[in-house]
């Protein structure tokens, strides 16, 4: 087994508007974010390249995760947010992670059925997961720029070995405010998604399954 740590880097992002509109018109420093679902939800995608290894036939099987954040989560003018961050091993479905997440599942979890989801993320595609429901802090006073604290934080996910060529990331941060129109700022401070590990080869026959169940996954986007 070859121990290796995977990370990805997240950039900061500061997007902005004028009381009373209702969707982002100040995106300068959006830095690679983008308006999820035509809304106020912002996302940003990447990916983890592990072609070479994929290419060498070799599986990753990942032993934690964990999220390093920069400094404060601030709003201007709204009431708290939801953040989710997910790492899997195939496509991420911008509205079925929004979905999911808002009636209270997730991906990878059993849902409602009546939403109208077709996701293809079960447990094993999902590799890691993080969410966390920030709140305004009403303990300073005051507080102008809208200093955010996390009051609950999730962890999820299979951390399930894969033998894929490519892992799949995205964060998404959903405001949530009742009148959405007073929100005038939303800072969202850098992050770094971390997968320590290892690579290790297995027999043929497991990973030849391994490698055919995660590309017919793939295909169902």
């Amino acid at each position: 087994m070859e121990e290796r740590t995977l990370k990805i880097e997240i950039p900061p992002c500061i997007v902005g508007k004028l009381q009373g509109e209702v969707f982002w018109s100040d995106t300068d420093l959006i830095n690679g974010w983008s308006a999820a679902l035509g809304g106020q939800p912002l996302f940003w995608s990447g990916t983890i390249d592990l072609g070479g290894y994929a290419r060498e036939m070799k599986t990753f099987y990942p032993s934690a995760g964990m999220i390093q954040q920069g400094m404060f989560l601030l709003q201007e003018g709204g009431e708290g947010a939801w953040v989710v961050t997910t790492v899997s091993s195939i496509p991420i479905d911008l509205q079925s992670l929004f979905l999911t997440t808002a009636f209270g599942s997730g991906l990878g979890f059993i849902d409602h059925g009546n939403v109208g989801l077709e996701s293809n993320q079960n447990w094993e595609t999902v590799i890691f997961n993080e969410t966390e429901l920030y709140v305004v802090n009403s303990n300073l006073s005051p507080n102008t720029l809208g200093i955010m604290q996390s009051l609950n934080q999730e962890q999820t996910g299979s951390l399930s070995p894969t033998a894929t060529d490519t892992l799949y990331v995205v964060k998404m941060v959903i405001p949530n405010d009742p009148a959405p129109n007073n929100m005038t700022r939303l800072t969202i401070p850098a992050s770094r998604v971390i997968l320590p590990g290892k690579f290790g080869t297995e027999p043929d026959v497991e990973y030849m399954m391994r490698l055919k169940r995660s590309t017919e996954l793939s295909q169902q986007v």
